[in-house]
Formats: C-alpha cells, sequence, structure tokens
C-alpha cells in the first residue's frame, strides 16, 4: 500500500474539517441577535439555536458568559482502533463539567468517550462542532 505524504494528509484533514468556524463568536454577542450564525471556513453560515445558547448561558457566570466562545469544538483523533476525543478550551470544559457532570482530564484537557460527546451534541446540536484529526 502506497504512504500517503503528510501534506496530502493535511490537505484531507482540512477538507474534512470545513464545516469549522473561521472564528469563534462570542456567547454574550450572540445572545443578542435575532438570529445567530457564524461563519464557516468553506464559507457557509450556520444558525445556533437560541435554547442552546440560553442553556449554556444558565451553566455560566456573568463575566463567563463575557468570555465564552460559541461553537463548542471537540477534538476527535483515531488512534490505533481507540476514539480520543479532546476539549482543549478551558471554559468549555467547565461548562460541560458542570452541565454533564463529565470531569476527566488529562494534560490539562478535558477527555470524553464517544458516548459522552454524543450525550453533549444531542442536547447542543447546533452550538458543537467535531474538528477531525489524525495522530501520527
Amino acid at each position: 500500500m502506497e504512504e500517503i505524504s503528510e501534506r496530502t494528509l493535511a490537505k484531507m484533514v482540512e477538507t474534512i474539517n470545513a464545516h469549522l468556524p473561521k472564528r469563534q463568536r462570542k456567547l454574550k454577542e450572540l445572545l443578542n441577535e435575532r438570529y445567530p450564525t457564524y461563519e464557516a471556513r468553506d464559507g457557509n453560515r450556520y444558525l445556533i439555536e437560541r435554547r442552546e445558547l440560553e442553556f449554556i448561558a444558565k451553566h455560566l457566570n456573568e463575566e463567563e458568559i463575557e468570555d465564552f466562545k460559541v461553537p463548542i469544538v471537540f477534538e476527535m483523533y483515531s488512534l490505533g482502533g481507540s476514539v480520543l476525543i479532546y476539549v482543549k478550551d478551558r471554559l468549555h470544559a467547565e461548562f460541560i463539567r458542570r452541565a454533564f457532570g463529565y470531569d476527566r482530564f488529562h494534560e490539562g484537557k478535558m477527555v470524553l468517550h464517544m458516548h459522552e460527546m454524543a450525550n453533549v451534541r444531542k442536547v447542543l446540536r447546533t452550538a458543537t462542532q467535531v474538528a477531525y484529526g489524525v495522530m501520527v
């Protein structure tokens, strides 16, 4: 089997992650909009449901609402038959701990199992995204 170059692999990962935001937006700003959206790297705009933003806000204090950025990004990596899911943003991890009770950390990053990410995504379907990565 032919090996894939690092450059080719990087391009493939970039393509499958085109749905990710160009930049995350502040929760406070989104709560004040009639139709809260963010722009993805592929140029599409994604609508975030207000009830999801309100759910997030009810688990944060005022200062955290000011700093919290949406969407929440889960970073998924496949490693030798296992799937690792990280939440690297400290405030996102703290919110997930409060709202869902997950409290597993490794080297300062929250680590979730697939079923835990699925539970979060059931509640926050439009306020979360999954970034796919490759560990070599």
